[in-house]
């Protein structure tokens, strides 16, 4: 009887995250599955056309170009956010003076919102004025302004810049914790066999902080492929779709165009397409 009670007791506790999980993932998981079944505008009926929507995705020219803006996007931000967040991680667990007052500075671009923060960077990469072509005019001697985010070349590196800003210290922070946990019996040990510091790294750190390093891998890219802001903020897609990603395609034709349907098949799609990434990642980490 104990036993049942407890039973109930869980659930009652758990019941709050059950209903949240199902209204909020279940439930729009379902219905854009069935909206990618119709046309609709979200104004009139719906009305069922079948798998019309996703052969007209087949036929998307601009959608195979916002898929490798998106791949473009997602390991030109996630590569270096693996590396600089782990860098980070790894200088912030030694001990020097005014450690603290750099971790919070450190920090605070995780307390800014998206929106302040982009539109201070759109400042910072203005053609006329921004910092950047600042240092490259007056330090590097560079005659010619760089329009960073109108040129097509250029603007998806742009926009990795301000990725970058804010997702090495969000990242970070996760990995700050996981290496300041590592035990320090571990760095004796590694020290009396004579271990330098990249050996310690693979062999003592690495291994250590593999959970929490798996997440920020697997969570970076899935959140890349989500990443809205920075495109609808700074660029609109432009310039000639250079930064046109999958998730601003997505938005363009359900809130742009009002093809629903069309905008929930793509993002039936999307999901197809995140669910094999994220299994190669775990598997590659070891994760079952």
């Amino acid at each position: 009887m104990k036993l049942k009670w407890r039973q109930l007791a869980g659930l009652a506790f758990a019941l709050p995250a059950i209903i949240y999980f199902l209204v909020f993932f279940i439930y729009p998981l379902f219905f854009a599955i069935h909206l990618s079944l119709h046309d609709w505008d979200l104004i009139g009926p719906k009305q069922y056309v079948g798998l019309k929507n996703y052969t007209r995705m087949a036929a998307d020219p601009v959608l195979y170009k916002s898929v490798f803006n998106t791949f473009y996007y997602v390991f030109g931000a996630a590569i270096p956010i693996w590396i600089f967040s782990l860098a980070y991680a790894l200088w912030f667990n030694n001990r020097f003076r005014g450690k603290q007052i750099y971790v919070v500075i450190f920090l605070m671009a995780c307390l800014m919102g998206l929106v302040p923060s982009l539109m201070a960077w759109r400042i910072l990469l203005h053609q006329d004025y921004g910092l950047f072509n600042k240092i490259f005019v007056y330090s590097w001697g560079v005659i010619h302004k760089v329009n960073w985010l109108q040129n097509p070349r250029l603007a998806m590196i742009g926009i990795i810049i301000t990725s970058l800003s804010t997702g090495i210290p969000f990242y970070a922070i996760y990995l700050i914790g996981a290496v300041a946990s590592v035990p320090q019996e571990y760095y004796e040990v590694a020290r009396l066999e004579g271990a330098d510091f990249f050996q310690r790294l693979r062999h003592v750190i690495l291994p250590t902080i593999k959970p929490v390093y798996l997440f920020v891998i697997v969570v970076s890219i899935i959140s890349g492929f989500q990443y809205l802001g920075p495109f609808y903020i700074l660029t609109g897609g432009g310039p000639v779709d250079a930064t046109r990603v999958i998730s601003l395609h997505i938005w363009n034709n359900a809130f742009f165009f009002n093809r629903f349907g069309y905008a929930s098949s793509m993002t039936v799609g999307l999901l197809v397409l995140l669910v094999p990434i994220t299994y190669i990642s775990l598997r590659l980490g070891g994760e079952r």
